[in-house]
């Protein structure tokens, strides 16, 4: 096997491929394989990303295997590497017009003639990719170079150009963290959660990130859907991955850059803030808090807000500020706040009336409290490891 690339002749090598038959496509045979699927649909086109190994066994294609054509069609369209096809209770051949059709395009048809384990087959296959993929000289992606800063906004449009296949965008960008590509099917499994609510999911891997472009299909009530999409991840496949932040919608080409450094923006406001909110639109109290720090103001915001009161728990080993947060998160209730912290109603009072004494016996009023809150949340990231 090359130290390069998996191809198809590698692949014909493997034990379950001894009684294989190539049928058509011996063009083809150098092209190498990213990935092996088992697909029983008809339309498939959405579910492909090119240079994959095709598994059916034809199930979809009809008694008169009038859905075939199309779907060779859709492999040929997605410059899929090669196609294998167990012929038996769905198929028993394939007519010369659709050999004809793959040979025309160097695309392989292999066929097992008795019964196979495809579920089996594909496994090896990808661990054979995995492992070669390994053995590659390691090449900083495009991608990396782009989230990193390293390449510009206006150099990256050509090969976001290229993922996509066109100039006209409609839909999302998100980043994905805690990606590990040594896991087979998981890209395919993040996927399937995105395109069973109308999305066009297209990945690009960045080391343990994978940026998802989503392409809306549907047009309609898309906030609604991606929601559902991110809840069903989670729910189902949150192990998987640490976090997954959102951009604003982008709809052309030009518009993904910016909405992916918003994206981006999310991933850093969740992992400061230790937040589970997805969505960039949705940080509002957050994003402020980071563009005051990087105008250089948030630390004097801070120390003019709350500087008395960090300066007397340090003086005096207490938890004021500790108190000042729970309270106002239990809107004043001092039952709430008490049960949060731990602690008998009386020491509460004591530290209340302390807090009064250093802020003013209003601080709950709407304009104080609303400084409060966002102060304590700038106090929070300041104190994050990673604040940049």
């Amino acid at each position: 096997m090359s130290t390069m690339m998996f191809t198809v002749h590698d692949m014909l090598k493997r034990p379950p491929f001894q009684h294989a038959s190539i049928l058509a496509g011996r063009g083809g045979l150098q092209k190498a394989v990213s990935w092996a699927h088992i697909l029983e649909l008809t339309k498939v086109k959405h579910l492909l990303h090119g240079s994959e190994c095709v598994m059916t066994t034809g199930i979809g294609w009809g008694k008169e295997l009038q859905h075939a054509r199309s779907f060779l069609e859709q492999l040929i369209e997605k410059k899929v590497t090669c196609l294998c096809i167990e012929l038996g209770d769905y198929i028993n051949h394939l007519p010369p017009p659709l050999l004809q059709l793959a040979d025309d395009h160097d695309l392989p048809v292999l066929v097992f003639d008795k019964e196979v384990r495809f579920i089996d087959i594909s496994k090896d296959i990808n661990q054979l990719i995995l492992q070669s993929s390994r053995l590659m000289p390691r090449q900083e992606s495009w991608a990396g170079r782009w989230l990193e800063g390293t390449m510009t906004d206006k150099e990256a449009l050509p090969y976001l150009e290229k993922t996509i296949g066109s100039r006209e965008a409609r839909g999302f960008p998100c980043l994905l963290t805690g990606y590990d590509d040594s896991i087979p099917y998981q890209r395919d499994i993040f996927q399937s959660f995105f395109q069973k609510e109308g999305f066009h999911p297209l990945t690009v891997q960045n080391r343990d990130e994978l940026v998802l472009l989503l392409l809306d299909e549907r047009r309609e009530q898309v906030s609604e859907r991606l929601s559902r999409s991110l809840k069903r991840m989670k729910e189902k496949a949150g192990s998987m991955y640490h976090t997954i932040s959102c951009g604003p919608l982008f709809t052309n080409l030009s518009e993904i850059p910016p909405a992916m450094r918003c994206a981006q923006e999310a991933d850093h406001i969740q992992a400061a803030f230790q937040l589970e909110m997805p969505f960039y639109e949705k940080l509002h109290p957050w994003r402020l808090i980071i563009e005051d720090d990087k105008r250089g103001a948030l630390e004097s915001f801070i120390q003019d807000t709350l500087g008395d009161v960090l300066a007397y728990d340090e003086a005096h080993d207490t938890e004021l500020l500790l108190t000042l947060r729970a309270y106002l998160e239990s809107y004043g209730s001092k039952k709430d706040t008490a049960e949060r912290l731990f602690i008998v109603r009386q020491t509460l009072y004591h530290r209340i009336q302390k807090l009064e004494e250093i802020l003013g016996p209003h601080f709950l009023r709407f304009e104080q409290r609303m400084a409060l809150e966002m102060a304590l949340l700038g106090w929070q990231y300041i104190q994050s490891p990673v604040r940049s």
